[in-house]
């Protein structure tokens, strides 16, 4: 078992090193869950040791090649610390940043286009509540039309309107963006919110299979359930098993840390 205790989870990370070691931990956790076709993925943390300043994933670096000591340090505008140039961007960057920005207590931010979530937030109706998981997110995750012509704070301004008060936004051509308190809650949600997406694909693949309309919970169930959800989410027990993922990726391959 590693030495990080599962209750320091429940923090964000107190210095850059932390920052780094669990960041780079998240890139690789994505990669092995394969969530992100290459490259469509970008990771940041805030710099404890710097305000204002982010920790991210190189772009155009493979998330199983990503280490510590390789992600880049930049501005909200996305502009390398050390050499002052912008990082190439296809618009996944700007979101994650966007939504640090719009999420002051939030201490890390991950936009994925996964093929699920991709599916899911290009639906008329969204993210449905039809399986457990999906409760957590339910009324509290927004969508947002991506707009390669817009300008960074206009996305700054959309996001942070589209995420409220809630971690999570369907991105529509681009898939997930989620927000968390910590590296470990970061990435719980968006494990959580992908296996909702695929479990709704499937969900509906076999209700138009069987010609017969989707499930919907009752609203008594529904609002019972997303109250459990809610406080699950902000529980310690929700990221208790954060050590056990790093213990994992340890046995696999121990150079994320490097």
């Amino acid at each position: 078992m590693t030495d990080f205790d599962w209750n320091e989870a429940v923090r964000p990370p107190a210095t850059t090193e932390e920052a780094r070691f669990e960041l780079a931990a998240v890139c690789r956790l994505i990669a092995r869950e394969s969530m992100a076709p290459i490259g469509a993925a970008r990771v940041a943390a805030r710099d404890p040791a710097r305000a204002g300043i982010y920790l991210v994933n190189p772009g155009g670096l493979l998330l199983d090649e990503v280490n510590a000591s390789g992600l880049i340090a930049v501005d909200k505008d996305g502009v390398q610390i050390e050499g002052g140039k912008a990082e190439p961007d296809s618009g996944a960057l700007a979101l994650t940043l966007a939504a640090l920005e719009a999420k002051p207590d939030a201490a890390a931010a991950v936009q994925a286009a996964t093929t699920a979530g991709s599916v899911v937030a290009g639906l008329r109706d969204g993210l449905l509540p039809v399986t457990q998981t999906s409760f957590m997110f339910h009324d509290a995750i927004g969508t947002h039309d991506w707009d390669p012509m817009a300008t960074i704070g206009v996305v700054r301004e959309r996001v942070a309107s589209e995420l409220g008060e809630g971690h999570a936004l369907l991105i529509r051509g681009r898939g997930l963006l989620v927000a968390g308190s910590t590296l470990a809650q970061t990435w719980k949600l968006l494990f959580f919110l992908d296996k909702c997406c695929r479990s709704q694909i499937a969900a509906m693949a076999a209700a138009n299979a069987a010609k017969k309309p989707l499930t919907i919970p009752a609203k008594t169930v529904i609002d019972h359930a997303v109250m459990q959800s809610r406080a699950f989410v902000n529980h310690p027990r929700f990221v208790a098993d954060w050590p056990s993922f790093l213990d994992q990726i340890d046995r696999e391959d121990p150079s994320y840390r490097a």
